[in-house]
C-alpha cells in the first residue's frame, strides 16, 4: 500500500470559540518516507464556523461542515469552492449550533446530514429536494459514522439549553428508518467505528453551562468516560472512566483499530490510547507545549486567556473558570483536535491547534517523527490581523485520503 496520502484539516480561525470563527480547510500532502510534506490553505469568503470535513469515496468532492447552516463543497485537489447551498430554506435552527457540522457520504453524490429533528438524504445534483429519512431522536446530533455492515448510523448528541445535558448517543437504522437512543451518564459528541464490527466507541465531552446556558460553555472538571456501544443491540457493552485529574478533557477525532482506540483529549493536551482486549489499560501521549514552545506562542496564550475571561462569568461563577483551568492542567494553549491514521497503518497524524502544527508519529510506537509548522492566519487576512495577533489557523476535525 502506498505511503502517500492527503491530510485535510477543517479550519475555524484563531480564538477559542470555533463556532463563531472563520471557515476554511488546509491540506497537507504527505509522503513521510520521502520526507515530503506540502501545505495548502484556503479560507472561504462569506462563510464562518468551519468545523469538520468529509471527502466522498472517490476523492473528487470535499464537504466542509460548519455552524452556519450551509452546505459548502470544494475540490480536494485544489481546495477551490465548487458549490454552496443554504439549508435555511428548509428550517431555522432552534439553537445556533444546530447545523450541518458533519455529513455521511453514501457514495460519490449522495450524503446524509441533519435538518432540525430529522436525517435527510441529499444528492449533489439536486440539493433543493432532500429525502426525509426519519427522526434522529436526540438533542442536537453531532459526529455521524456508519457501521461496517452499512445498516446503522451512529452519532453523538450535544447539550442544549432548555433540555440540559444530553447524556445520550443515537443509532439510526437505515433499513427500518427508526432511531434508538442509548442513555449515558455523560454527554458524547464524537465517536469512532470499529473497523469490522457494528460497534462504536464514544469518549465524553463534558461541558459546563454558564448561567444555565450552553451557548458559551466552559470545560467541566469531572471524570471522563469511554463507552463501547453495540449498534445492533443498542447497549453499552463495556466502559471505562478516567479520573478528573488525569488527561481526558474534551474530544475531537477518534481512531479505532483492531487492537485499540485512540482519541484527542483536546483541552488536556494529550492523546489517549486504550487497548481493546482489557478495555482498562489507558495510556497517554503528552502533547503539552514545552517551555520554548510556550514562549514562541505567547500571542496564542494571551488570546486564549482574554477570550476565556470574556466568556466566563468571573464575578458570579469564578469556580467555572478555575475548574476549566484544572481540566487543562493549567495550560494556556489548546491541544490536538485532529487525529488520523495513514492508509498503510504506519503513521499517526495529530493536528495540534495551540501550536498551529501537525505532528507525525510512527505507528504503533507513537515515536514522534516530525513536526510541521503551518503558516500564520495573517497571510490570508493581512488587513485584519497584525504581528501581535493570535496566528493560529484554527485546526479542528480532520479527514484523510489515500493517493497513488
Amino acid at each position: 500500500m502506498s505511503s502517500s496520502f492527503d491530510f485535510f484539516i477543517a479550519l475555524d480561525g484563531n480564538g477559542l470559540n470555533g463556532f463563531e470563527g472563520f471557515g476554511g480547510v488546509a491540506k497537507l500532502k504527505c509522503d513521510p518516507e520521502a520526507g515530503q510534506f506540502d501545505i495548502k490553505v484556503k479560507f472561504f469568503d462569506g462563510f464562518s464556523g468551519g468545523h469538520a470535513t468529509q471527502i466522498n469515496p472517490s476523492g473528487t468532492v470535499g464537504f466542509l461542515g460548519n455552524l452556519s447552516q450551509t452546505l459548502l463543497f470544494y475540490d480536494p485537489r485544489t481546495l477551490e469552492e465548487t458549490k454552496r447551498f443554504s439549508t435555511l430554506r428548509f428550517c431555522a435552527p432552534d439553537t445556533f449550533y444546530s447545523s450541518q457540522t458533519h455529513v455521511l457520504w453514501l457514495d460519490d453524490a449522495r450524503f446524509i446530514t441533519v435538518l432540525g429533528p430529522a436525517f435527510y438524504e441529499f444528492h449533489l445534483d439536486d440539493l433543493e429536494h432532500p429525502k426525509l429519512l426519519g427522526a434522529h431522536g436526540v438533542t442536537v446530533p453531532h459526529a455521524i459514522k456508519r457501521t461496517p455492515s452499512g445498516r446503522y448510523l451512529c452519532y453523538g448528541a450535544m447539550d442544549k439549553d432548555g433540555t440540559g445535558f444530553a447524556n445520550q448517543a443515537g443509532i439510526f437504522d437505515l433499513q427500518t428508518k427508526t432511531a434508538r437512543v442509548v442513555k449515558l451518564p455523560a454527554t458524547v459528541w464524537h465517536l469512532g467505528m470499529h473497523p469490522t464490527k457494528d460497534v462504536f466507541y464514544a469518549p465524553t465531552q463534558r461541558c459546563a453551562p454558564q448561567d444555565a446556558s450552553f451557548v458559551e460553555y466552559t470545560i467541566a472538571h469531572f471524570k471522563n468516560y469511554l463507552f463501547e456501544i453495540d449498534a445492533v443491540e443498542g447497549i453499552v457493552t463495556r466502559h471505562l472512566s478516567i479520573p478528573k485529574d488525569l488527561p481526558g478533557a474534551l474530544t475531537s477525532d477518534v481512531v479505532v483499530t483492531q487492537d485499540e482506540v485512540l482519541y484527542n483529549a483536546c483541552a488536556s493536551g494529550a492523546l489517549v490510547r486504550v487497548a481493546l482486549d482489557k478495555f482498562s489499560d489507558v495510556k497517554w501521549v503528552d502533547e503539552r507545549p514545552s517551555g520554548l514552545d510556550s514562549l514562541r506562542t505567547l500571542r496564542t496564550a494571551w488570546s486564549n486567556i482574554l477570550e476565556s475571561a470574556s466568556r466566563a462569568n468571573i464575578p458570579g461563577q469564578p469556580h467555572v473558570l478555575l475548574k476549566a483551568l484544572r481540566a487543562t492542567r493549567f495550560s494556556t494553549l489548546d491541544g490536538s483536535y485532529g487525529l488520523q491514521r495513514s492508509p498503510d497503518g504506519q503513521w499517526l497524524l495529530s493536528a495540534h491547534r495551540g501550536l498551529n502544527e501537525v505532528r507525525v508519529y510512527r505507528f504503533p510506537s507513537l515515536e514522534l517523527h516530525k513536526r510541521i509548522r503551518f503558516p500564520s492566519i495573517r497571510e490570508y487576512f493581512p488587513q485584519h490581523f497584525g504581528v501581535l495577533d493570535d496566528p493560529r489557523l484554527g485546526f479542528h476535525h480532520t479527514a484523510l485520503l489515500a493517493r497513488g
